[in-house]
């Protein structure tokens, strides 16, 4: 049977030319999503090296034999470098290269060593199988991850394209099918119509991956502009409270409501100082997350002794914990004397989580502040508290800026919802791990977890 396999390959040039230019247009106007530049450059490279390929007759050998299937087997190898980016897997780009080097090493053996154009067919089937069996695992994995029906879309497309290369691949291996790829024959049509399903397909199936990203992206950034806006009204009434309270105080104060030299006036100083404070740690908590998400943030590392600063955070929480009826206890593990840290950040990490336990704990609950000795090197700060705990959705959201846990108990108690933010990115900002345990009704356990180079044995220090 005679098959006008330039035909063919004319129609695939073409099918490349219009997918490379439409995935350069999605490139274009959406430049931040990893993975688009390469694909669009892996329909150029494609559309480019079977362009070389119908150019035979007219152009050198080794131009349109060597440089067309090395552009090809290129254009393979950043589509899947692509994929890996879009779906955030790492490949080595270093690999890749050695692979493409190999594939064209075997391909001049096979034409100007041991001339073998079955070889040859057999070897670059097999190398576009494999190279899309590669793809194909990683869009499973990723489907298994996040679900998206774009990606089992996708996970078809290079399924049904994985076996059809394997199939056409065995094909040669039975018969003399020709001796170029230009030759009249049913196979080689089939690989080039493979390869139109190739660009088509996978173009389609990236696009589609693509939306479908975009669009969670449009949902996840509407969500989280509602949550802003509802903390923007948190956060206003939250600084207005004790604002107020300032200003309230210092007018009686100022005018002498009650009198040249009431005794009330003492307790009403101690009312601003209080509220000054607090307002201050608001506004702390609000600079520090934004020195953090802009990378701004410095550590000012010292040796602090573990007593003195877990008794200083006791110190600093006792009123708040005494007012709303909760005790308060500290057991030390005294292998676990010093670490080196930024102490101010250290203790805020500290105090914005024992706060967190009173604030959350009923009246007649405990909270105790411990610390452990890692064996083999590192320290931990253990917060446990018996009060209303959290399911997993609760930590979720305990863990999101600017939001708050909902509970009959935060109606009666001030924040903007940073408290366990901040003390997660100050924590990771030390090298260390924050992990939350808690159940529902039972209470939550805390622990920070400081890396072996931050907790080295006393005796090994130098005197400060």
């Amino acid at each position: 049977m005679s098959l006008d396999v330039a035909t063919l390959l004319t129609v695939l040039v073409m099918v490349s030319a219009m997918a490379a230019a439409f995935v350069w247009f999605l490139y274009s106007g959406h430049r931040p999503i990893p993975g688009i530049k390469a694909i669009a450059w892996s329909n150029t490279l494609v559309c480019i090296g079977f362009l070389g390929v119908i150019a035979r007759p007219v152009l050198p050998t080794l131009v349109s034999f060597m440089g067309a299937n090395a552009l090809i087997c290129a254009g393979y190898l950043v589509a899947l470098y692509g994929m890996a980016a879009f779906f955030r897997s790492r490949v080595n780009p270093l690999i890749l290269a050695m692979i493409g080097a190999a594939y064209c090493a075997e391909f001049a053996y096979f034409y100007y060593v041991q001339p073998s154009y079955n070889t040859r067919l057999f070897c670059y089937l097999m190398f576009y199988s494999l190279v899309i069996a590669y793809v194909l695992r990683l869009t499973v994995r990723e489907y298994r991850r996040t679900g998206n029906t774009s990606h089992l879309a996708a996970a078809g497309v290079a399924g049904l394209l994985c076996v059809s290369f394997f199939a056409c691949a065995l094909l040669p291996l039975f018969r003399d099918r020709g001796t170029d790829v230009l030759s009249p024959n049913w196979v080689n049509a089939l690989v080039i119509v493979e390869q139109i399903f190739f660009v088509v397909g996978w173009t389609l199936s990236f696009t589609l991956m693509v939306s479908e990203r975009l669009n969670q992206e449009r949902i996840r950034a509407e969500a989280d502009s509602k949550v802003k806006s509802e903390a923007l009204a948190n956060m206003s009434h939250e600084l207005r409270t004790p604002l107020k309270a300032i200003i309230g105080f210092a007018d009686v104060i100022d005018s002498k409501a009650l009198g040249e030299n009431s005794p009330k006036y003492a307790e009403y100083i101690k009312d601003i100082r209080f509220s000054g404070q607090h307002l201050l740690l608001l506004i702390n908590d609000i600079l520090d997350i934004s020195r953090i998400e802009s990378g701004k943030l410095e550590l000012h590392e010292e040796r602090v002794e573990i007593a003195g600063l877990v008794e200083s955070v006791r110190r600093m929480t006792g009123p708040r914990a005494e007012a709303a009826g909760v005790t308060v206890s500290c057991t030390l593990d005294s292998p676990f004397k010093v670490t080196i840290c930024d102490e101010l950040r250290l203790r805020q990490i500290l105090v914005n989580l024992l706060v967190n336990a009173v604030k959350f704990t009923p009246e007649g609950g405990r909270v105790d502040i411990s610390t452990l000795n890692r064996p083999g090197g590192g320290g931990a700060f253990v917060i446990a508290d018996t009060g209303i705990g959290m399911d997993a959705a609760g930590i979720k959201r305990a863990l999101t800026k600017y939001c708050q846990v909902e509970s009959t108990l935060t109606h009666r108690q001030e924040g903007i919802g940073l408290g366990l933010p901040l003390a997660v990115a100050l924590t990771e900002a030390h090298g260390g791990r924050l992990e939350i345990a808690s159940t529902p009704g039972i209470g939550t356990t805390i622990t920070v977890d400081l890396p072996a180079f931050r907790c080295p044995a006393a005796e090994a220090l130098p005197a400060p």
